[in-house]
């Protein structure tokens, strides 16, 4: 039976993926609606999200918008069933 993905408790308009960076694995959870990111270690609550510009630019040490000369799919994946 398939797991039931929680709802976003930010945006509440869309459920909380799996997804990974492709650079070195870090799994991560992310609302593709309103882009909110939380770590594994982070509780699925309001206060605690990160966005997902932010954690990325961070990453990559460019400021502002990290998607001017990249697409997501260069830096991130969903983590299928079962990985």
């Amino acid at each position: 039976m398939p797991t039931q993905l929680p709802l976003c408790p930010r945006c509440e308009e869309d459920w909380v993926h799996s997804y990974r960076f492709k650079d070195d694995g870090s799994t991560f959870s992310l609302c593709t609606e309103c882009d909110s990111f939380w770590w594994p270690h982070d509780a699925l609550e309001i206060p605690n999200p990160r966005f997902l510009d932010d954690v990325v630019a961070a990453r990559l040490g460019v400021p502002g918008n990290p998607w001017s000369a990249r697409e997501w799919a260069e830096a991130i994946e969903p983590v299928g069933e079962g990985c």
